[in-house]
């Protein structure tokens, strides 16, 4: 397995996407300072799942992200993906190839991904456990990494050996196991506590089942008998009623008849009455149609006299049209004259225009000859023109050389005397900087002893800090103490408040009566409504028995509808209380109260609501409560017998002198769930009160321990300022030595300079006279050719002259044709117009003499409908005579049909009176049947109510030789009064909770063996980590001498355990003696010596177990370069089992490379990759820095 590629993109320095091939063997990352290069280390850890951003340079996660530079925006997300090469199938996973990739937003949110599927960190973990890859492995060194190595910090140290050791999967295996022991154990009380409460229940069910099973054997007999004492008294009333419906029958078909002749005598008056309505029906239509007739003959007069006015208008508008086209012919003549006169005016504008517009075309070809000619003289000035131009540029080029030469010879001449001034500056500077530096000497000795002090100043804070800490830690213990009992008594709590709510305890009856919230006026159980001390709970629970479980109501009613609900839902028995009839009955006290060892009446000793009163008295008024049970002995005796007395531990005399007694198993616990609760409360308060004030220690601790910190802190910045101080003043020094040995190297320089100036200053003086020569010949040129253009500019102004005066005659022309033509356009326009307006004309006269001609029509029409009306009035005054007429006849036919309705209904009456009496007679007889009915639906109401059967379910069971005897249903009845309460369901109820108890016992024993198999798997997974750090531990150690030797040259190193007994905790100590040294602790070892140290170590450790890739990040960087290159050959020898990536900018690394990519930063804030050859890596660096 080994690394192969790593991608990168929008990661700190990396905004765009870079890819860097890894190969077998070492590869380097070079660069300068601030290139760029541990960004890669950092990709590579940041991938591999490190959370801490601090570690990799940054505050938060965000700060890993691409922050933008001048020219490239910031980025929203970076990614890093890590391609593995898993041919040998290391990594445990189904791919040769495996790419673990990260990526994060600005958002906060960050993901991961195995092969481009998403995952957990967890995940990524667990894959690379025990393969040395990951941050809390040793596949990734950094410096931060060696100083771990080397701190006294005993668990940073161990994980590197752990995870070397391969013991690290174990370790996490381990954490699993402890936390599903804790888990497991915890769901172990839970279950505990539910199996206990269960165990209390079973007993007393135990015992209600088995009087619920005589009950149901004494209710089967009973049944048997009653039913078929009822299915008698069924059969004796069927009798009855069949006689009664016979003499039924004969009265209804006489009721029958007499309806028939009913029907007849309604179908009549019926149809008189739908005559009579068809005759009004008849009149109204008539009076409505001689109100129409007289309307419509109102406007037929009108409209005779609307068409008499219309036929006078359209004689008047036929005069006034004929007048209006007389008037219109005559200005038509007009008009015709005028446009005879503009047709001449036209003609003669059109000849004059022609004989212009021939002029026009003779002066434009004069013009285009002349304009020719001009243009020719034009073209011959602008070539000459050119030709001086070309000169003059020459010419002023020569005067820009011979000033430039002139400006350079002054400028030589200044700049020797400037050297001379800048040599004697640079002396006097010289003997300045010196005194600059023995200044910067004193102020070192100042900074390094204030920085001292400061140091001392700190480590006394530090150590106060470890006190409070210590103690704000103890705080937190108290804490944590109080939280875990705050959810032990908040978990009991719960419990009960479920028992509460879920009624656990009650009876099934009890419990679905007081959950139904429909049932109104159910006040709760007798257990609920009563406080008991908790002394008494035990006498109090016997004294009670099933009463507990007694209901109380507001009165009867109320307990009626909860029985009917039990009884339809087929849900038990419960006795009910009403408080409305229930009268409470008490002892006197004087009986008792002279008796010692007598505790007082049971309802005295309870407290409860004063509306409870009777109920509590009616169940505990005629009980005595005693200490023990020789004081109940005396008590009986004393009052004959005739009271129950319940003793404190729960024995009973009942009344007639039977005494019960023995063991009690506590089962449901109905009286003392109160208590329990408020007990479990005020544990509850006392713990929050308790937390409170710890919480308010830890508060003022943490304040204390802040201010601390923040002293800390405040001398930090001040070391750090010293520091800074001290390296400033260091590099002020470094800076004033750099600056005397530049002013020595510029001085030399200068008077170098100053010997070459003079030899230019005479070759400058003979270029000057070179170029005055040259400017004289080009003068000449140019005066030539001046006086040519001359003489062509004189022969083109006399063309221009005459090219001007025949242009003005040529603009005459064209001005008066332009006249003319706008003149001819005029009277066009006019012709135009006239000739319009005359068809106007003889449009308007066209039209008025149409409207003529339909007027005459009109008028035609208008006269043959005046005498239509007239005729349409005359008809209708004949309809409205006929119709008054059959009005007439219409109310005398109604006048008869009311004198037969009359007597009809008369006869209708006395039909209903005899109908009425028929009827009564068959309801009486009716209302004798109702009664049997409803006492043979009493019996089957019996069947039903008693027995919850049908009729028809009865007969099933009928037994035609059963003997019913009143006696034995009697007895039997008594039988079952003498069970007293009897839970039926407590059949089901005792199923059900054995079913649970049983359930809960094998998960109980499942829940023991789990905590046991967990135990013995931690053991023996502690067995096994100390069997493979042990082993593992001593390779490590043996490798360490001998790479010790080989990187130091001899010497002597070792790694030690500081406690055999606990391997898996103990700190390892470091012991390494240089050659030529003392054994020395590492802490007392130089700051190279540390380094190359924790080096063997490493080295050690990929001996004894290599790991596939490992990236080095400066590590060797404050080795020398002897150490250096026995580094590098090192590097070489391990390369052959593990893939190298180091970082680095040390030449001897360099050279023990197989590949180098260097990293660059051409643009401020991105870095780039380029590949490079081994000579080339060292100039590549320099040339960056510069």
């Amino acid at each position: 397995m080994h690394l192969k590629k790593i991608e990168i993109r929008g990661f700190k320095s990396f905004p765009s996407k870079t890819e860097i091939i890894f190969e077998q063997g070492i590869t380097s990352i070079v660069g300068p300072n601030g290139s760029g290069k541990s960004n890669v280390s950092d990709a590579i850890r940041w991938v591999l799942g490190e959370q801490s951003i601090k570690s990799l340079r940054g505050d938060k996660l965000e700060d890993v992200i691409f922050a933008g530079s001048e020219n490239k925006k910031p980025m929203s997300f970076c990614e890093v993906a890590l391609t593995i090469d898993n041919k040998d199938g290391i990594l445990d996973i189904d791919y040769s190839e495996v790419t673990i990739k990260r990526v994060a937003y600005k958002s906060g949110e960050s993901q991961f991904y195995i092969n481009n599927k998403s995952c957990r960190l967890k995940d990524i973990k667990e894959l690379l456990l025990d393969t040395g890859i990951g941050k809390e492995g040793y596949s990734i060194i950094e410096q931060g990494k060696i100083d771990e190595i080397l701190s006294g910090n005993v668990s940073s140290r161990r994980k590197v050996f752990e995870e070397a050791a391969g013991i690290s999967k174990y370790r996490y295996k381990k954490e699993e196991g402890e936390k599903n022991l804790k888990i497991t154990k915890e769901n172990l009380s839970r279950i505990c506590d539910i199996y206990d409460e269960i165990e209390k229940q079973l007993r007393p069910l135990e015992i209600q089942r088995e009087k619920a099973i005589k009950y149901v054997d004494l209710k089967k007999e009973l049944k048997s008998l009653e039913v078929n004492s009822y299915l008698k008294e069924i059969e004796a009333i069927d009798t009855q009623l069949k006689e009664l419906c016979s003499h039924k029958e004969i009265l209804q078909n006489q009721l029958m008849n007499l309806e028939n002749k009913k029907d007849k005598e309604e179908k009549k008056v019926y149809t008189l009455e739908e005559n009579l309505n068809k005759l009004d029906l008849k009149i109204n239509e008539q009076n409505e149609q001689l109100y129409s007739l007289k309307i419509e003959i109102d406007h037929k007069k009108s409209d005779l006299e609307l068409l008499n006015e219309k036929i006078k208008n359209i004689e008047f508008n036929q005069s006034k049209n004929e007048k209006e086209i007389v008037t219109l012919k005559e200005t038509m003549l007009k008009n015709d004259e005028y446009i005879t006169n503009l047709n001449k005016s036209k003609q003669e504008i059109s000849e004059r225009l022609g004989n212009l517009k021939k002029e026009k075309n003779d002066i434009d070809s004069t013009i285009q000859s002349y304009n020719e000619d001009l243009k020719n003289k034009q073209k011959e000035i602008e070539r000459l023109k050119d030709e001086i131009i070309t000169i003059l540029d020459e010419k002023n080029k020569k005067n820009a050389k011979l000033s430039s030469l002139r400006t350079t010879l002054d400028n030589i001449n200044e700049r020797e005397k400037t050297i001379k001034r800048e040599i004697e500056d640079i002396n006097q500077n010289i003997k300045q900087k010196h005194f600059q530096l023995e200044q910067y000497l004193i102020k070192k000795n100042e900074y390094e002893e204030r920085f001292k002090n400061l140091n001392k100043d700190r480590n006394e804070k530090h150590n106060k800090s470890i006190t409070i800490k210590n103690n704000l830690d103890n705080i937190k213990e108290s804490i944590n103490t109080a939280n875990l009992k705050i959810n032990e008594y908040s978990s009991k709590l719960n419990i009960f408040y479920e028992m509460e709510k879920q009624y656990e305890g009650f009876n099934k009856g009890v419990k679905e009566v007081l959950k139904n919230k429909n049932l109104k006026n159910i006040l709760g159980a007798v257990a609920e409504i009563i406080n008991v001390p908790k002394e008494y709970e035990t006498a109090i629970e016997v004294a009670l028995g099933a009463s507990l479980q007694n209901i109380i109501t507001e009165n009867e009613e109320s307990a009626k509808h909860a029985i009917d609900y039990l009884k339809k839902n087929n849900l038990g028995r419960v006795t009910f209380l009403p408080l409305n009839i229930i009268k409470g009955r008490k002892i006197n006290n004087n009986e008792i109260s002279n008796v010692n060892g007598v505790l007082g009446v049971a309802s005295d000793i309870i407290k409860c609501d004063n509306k409870f009163k009777n109920v509590v008295e009616h169940l505990l008024g005629r009980i005595i409560l005693t200490k023990d049970i020789d004081t109940a002995i005396s008590i009986a005796k004393c009052t004959n017998y005739k009271y129950k007395i319940v003793t404190l531990d729960g024995e009973v005399f009942n009344a007639g002198g039977s005494l019960t007694g023995g063991s009690i198993k506590s089962v449901n616990n109905l009286l003392s769930r109160k208590r329990m609760i408020e007990e479990f409360e005020k544990n509850i308060k006392i713990e929050n009160e308790n937390l409170n004030k710890f919480k308010n220690y830890k508060i003022q601790t943490e304040l204390e321990l802040e201010r601390i910190y923040s002293d800390l802190n405040d001398l930090d910045i001040r070391i750090k300022e010293e520091d800074k101080l001290i390296l400033t003043n260091q590099s002020s020094i470094y800076k004033v030595n750099e600056e005397i040995e530049s002013l020595n190297s510029l001085k030399s320089k200068l008077e170098r300079e100053e010997k070459g100036l003079i030899q230019n200053i005479n070759y400058t003086n003979e270029l000057i006279n070179a170029t005055l020569s040259e400017i004289e010949d080009t003068n000449k040129k140019s005066i030539a050719i001046e006086e040519r253009v001359s003489f062509i500019n004189d022969e083109k102004l006399q063309k221009e002259k005459l090219y001007e005066k025949d242009v003005a005659i040529y603009n005459e022309v064209n001005l008066d044709i332009a006249k003319l033509s706008e003149n001819l356009k005029n009277i066009q326009k006019d012709i135009e117009r006239m000739c319009e307006e005359k068809q106007s004309l003889e449009n308007i006269i066209k039209s008025k003499e149409e409207e003529i001609a339909n007027n005459k029509s009109f008028k035609q029409d208008l006269s043959e409908k005046l005498i239509l009306v007239r005729v349409e009035k005359e008809e209708l005054k004949e309809k409205l005579n006929d119709i008054e007429l059959s009005l007439k006849e219409c109310k005398l036919q109604r006048e008869n049909i009311l004198s037969q309705l009359k007597d009809n209904k008369e006869n209708l009456k006395h039909t209903d009176e005899q109908f009425i009496d028929l009827k009564e007679s068959i309801y009486k007889l009716e209302s004798k049947l109702d009664k049997l009915e409803l006492s043979q639906e009493s019996y089957f109401t019996k069947l039903w109510n008693d027995y919850e059967i049908t009729f028809y379910e009865a007969l099933k069971i009928k037994d035609e030789f059963i003997v019913i005897d009143k006696k034995r249903i009697d007895n039997i009845k008594r039988e079952i009064k003498n069970l007293g309460n009897v839970n039926v369901d407590s059949i089901k109820e005792y199923e059900d909770i054995k079913e649970r108890y049983d359930l809960y016992k094998e998960q109980k024993e499942d829940l023991e063996s789990s905590i046991e198999s967990i135990e013995e798997l931690i053991k023996d997974m502690e067995q096994n980590m100390k069997f493979e750090f042990s082993k593992n531990f001593e390779k490590i150690n043996e490798n360490f001498k001998v790479v010790f030797q080989k990187l130091f040259g001899g010497g002597h190193g070792e790694l030690r355990l500081t406690d055999l007994s606990n391997i898996l905790e103990c700190d390892i100590e470091i012991t390494a003696q240089p050659p030529g040294k003392k054994l020395k602790n590492i802490n007392l070892l130089s700051g190279g010596e540390k380094a190359l140290t924790a080096i063997c170590i490493l080295f050690s450790i990929i001996l004894a177990k290599p790991t596939p890739f490992c990236i080095l990040d400066e590590i060797e960087a404050p080795l020398d370069d002897a150490n250096i290159y026995r580094y590098g050959e090192f590097l070489k020898e391990l390369s052959s089992k593990t893939q190298f990536i180091t970082i680095t900018h040390r030449r001897g690394t360099m050279e023990a490379s197989n590949y180098i990519y260097g990293v660059s930063m051409q643009e401020k804030g991105i870095s780039k990759i380029i590949s490079l050859k081994i000579q080339d890596a060292q100039k590549f660096i320099d040339e960056e820095v510069i």
